[in-house]
């Protein structure tokens, strides 16, 4: 399949609907991979808000953990990826990672992901952006249970040092434009976003850890993945009424990130319309 480079933005509204009423967006395999010169490209770095306000649902018997996180850039480059669409009907929409030097040129692009049109939210997601897991005992403890790989929307909510203007924001169109977060600014999902979840039916009593891991496959291009994944430490307890009781107890950045100006945001201290 032969692809054409589209840079879709408003102008090009029509062209994304007819796409989007032409094919269903299907998982294609991709590989992590560096560009081989990145000619003094500026790199993102991907790091995973501590996750927060945990609660638990009881629907039907189940028990599901839901929370708020988000995906925070601390690299001096933006984490900007461009849909590609096929030339036909057949074929997958995919995500192309481009890394730009200081003047805000193209100086590599790679195929990262792919795009997927969720028709709840009727915007695109990428594919495979994060994943939520709970492990028993410690973050490296047993699994309980983890949401497989989530898409989301990934978008600029709000500025990790100062005030978060409308205005500043690169990326917020997740319709029919880029998609990704500048440098210094944090995607946010909220507990009730559909993807923030992790089921914890028949979880015993004891202490456990929400564990957030951005770009899990490190199939996104940024300085460093070592240091994507942070944690929520919870204690579990069975109510009178047989329902699942949670308090949040600690977690991971606060007390082991190097302080920085994000250290506060990363941390969860800062969240959107700030300011």
């Amino acid at each position: 399949m032969t692809y054409r480079k589209n840079i879709v933005r408003k102008t090009s509204l029509i062209a994304v609907l007819f796409a989007i009423g032409l094919m269903i967006a299907v998982p294609v395999a991709v590989s992590a991979a560096k560009p081989s010169n990145n000619n003094d490209g500026l790199l993102p770095e991907l790091q995973a808000v501590v996750p927060d306000s945990l609660q638990v649902v009881h629907t039907q018997q189940s028990d599901t953990l839901r929370f708020t996180n988000g995906i925070a850039n601390t690299g001096l480059g933006h984490w900007q990826m461009e849909p590609t669409f096929p030339d036909g009907p057949d074929g997958n929409v995919v995500a192309t990672q481009q890394i730009l030097d200081a003047d805000g040129n193209i100086v590599s692009e790679v195929v990262v992901s792919t795009y997927e049109w969720h028709e709840d939210h009727n915007h695109w997601h990428i594919a495979d952006v994060t994943e939520f897991s709970v492990h028993s005992g410690s973050p490296d403890g047993p699994l309980v249970g983890d949401s497989n790989k989530v898409t989301f929307c990934v978008e600029d909510v709000y500025a990790m040092v100062g005030n978060s203007n409308t205005a500043d924001r690169i990326f917020w169109d997740c319709t029919v434009s880029l998609q990704g977060v500048q440098a210094g600014w944090a995607d946010q999902y909220h507990q009730s976003t559909p993807g923030n979840q992790v089921d914890i039916t028949g979880i015993a009593e004891g202490t456990y850890y929400l564990v957030h891991n951005a770009n899990p496959d490190g199939i996104f291009i940024e300085e460093d993945t070592t240091n994507n994944k942070a944690w929520t430490e919870f204690i579990v307890t069975h109510k009178n009424n047989g329902q699942v009781g949670i308090t949040e107890t600690g977690n991971t950045s606060c007390d082991d990130l190097p302080d920085s100006i994000y250290k506060p945001a990363l941390c969860g201290e800062v969240t959107a319309n700030r300011g």
